[in-house]
């Protein structure tokens, strides 16, 4: 394999990072601002699968694969860096507020249920009984007692101080301008601090993927979702359990915040927090705990999730090319979906057996009259 570029510093790419690093691998990562400044920074570190994805099939699969391998990979993370990430897998409540989304609740963990996954039903005082602070209008709900989340923000930093232990190159503020290729191979970067060679080069840019392939003539799509996200204080209102509605989410962190999302709007590459995202969120929450009514706000912020146009995260190599791969896409999972990521690709990067990335391949994206590479390197 040699040595490995990585571009892009968020989730995806640290964690990465740190899988080839503790596997004995010469690594380099670049980013072009802060580590995990865009959609990894900006997300409530949600590990929920079950309450994700809607249907059984490879991306529940990955989900929960990612979600078994946490503890473990946490731990080790932990051992190196120090600190604790916060990692919480004290259950979820996907709650109903009437017989309309209790139906369609209930049809999810029907077959949720049948599938074998550790799911209840929840009615009435049940309800109070997981929850107390959740509203007495709540009828039912799906308790998932397995999942959870993580603080993001602590895991990014976990993920930077371990790559440093590890020997991993990090360069922040270092923008890529161009790939560098030669006869269908891309031999690694120009940025604005230099050139970086490698001998294979791994796309993680997240929102920004769909540009860099354009640097190729290959077009992969992928559009950024800005995701606004407030964070409210837990003093006087003890959330015990993670809540999910059709009209929003509460987190309660181990640092003292109630986390609370999160929009999905279309806006091109600008993060700012507005004022109608902020009041959607803060009012798709109240419905769910009355208490938050008296919470002190803390904060918000504002980050762009690539999104794909099929909706699933995109891993492995780009046909036709050598050199290069893609790991990204992952929408608002990048949390969640880390760890398995991370294992599959250096997985595949090792042995070169790319049959676990099959789902999500590139190449679903692209077809045989595709511009071919130019053979000159720029």
């Amino acid at each position: 394999m040699g040595k490995v570029l990585i571009v892009g510093g968020g989730i995806i790419g640290l964690s990465l990072a740190y899988e080839l690093a503790a596997r004995g691998k010469a690594v380099t990562i670049v980013e072009q601002g802060d580590w995990g400044g865009q959609a990894s920074s900006a997300a409530a570190g949600m590990l929920a699968p079950l309450k994700e994805f809607q249907s059984a099939g490879p991306l529940l699969d990955l989900g929960m694969e990612s979600l078994q391998r946490y503890p473990r990979w946490v731990e080790e993370l932990q051992a190196i860096a120090g600190g604790d990430v916060q990692l919480s897998l004290e259950g979820l409540l996907t709650v109903a507020l009437d017989e309309e989304e209790e139906e369609a609740f209930y049809k999810k963990y029907l077959w949720q249920k049948a599938a074998g996954h550790d799911v209840h039903w929840l009615r009435g005082k049940e309800l109070q009984e997981v929850e107390p602070l959740l509203t007495d209008q709540a009828v039912a709900a799906i308790y998932s007692p397995g999942e959870g989340h993580i603080n993001n923000r602590f895991l990014l930093r976990a993920l930077v101080t371990a790559c440093r232990k590890l020997g991993v190159e990090l360069r922040s503020g270092c923008v890529v301008s161009k790939l560098l290729h030669r006869a269908g191979c891309v031999e690694g970067v120009e940025t604005s601090s230099g050139r970086i060679y490698a001998d294979h080069t791994v796309i993680c840019s997240g929102a920004w993927a769909g540009i860099m392939m354009q640097m190729l003539d290959v077009s992969i799509p992928v559009r950024p979702v800005r995701g606004q996200i407030a964070a409210v204080s837990s003093i006087g209102i003890p959330l015990r359990t993670v809540i999910f509605g059709s009209s929003g989410y509460l987190t309660p962190k181990k640092d003292g915040r109630i986390v609370i999302g999160a929009t999905e709007d279309e806006s091109g590459f600008q993060r700012e927090v507005t004022l109608s995202g902020l009041a959607h969120v803060l009012q798709g929450a109240l419905p769910y705990v009355p208490a938050l009514h008296a919470a002190a706000f803390l904060e918000a912020w504002g980050g762009l999730r690539p999104a794909t146009a099929d909706g699933k995260p995109i891993m492995g190599e780009i046909p036709d090319l050598r050199g290069i791969s893609l790991a990204g896409g992952h929408f608002r999972n990048g949390i969640l979906l880390s760890v398995v990521t991370a294992k599959r690709m250096a997985d595949w990067l090792e042995t070169g057996n790319q049959e676990r990335l099959m789902p999500f391949s590139p190449g679903r994206f692209l077809t045989d009259t595709a511009v071919p590479v130019p053979s000159k390197m720029g």
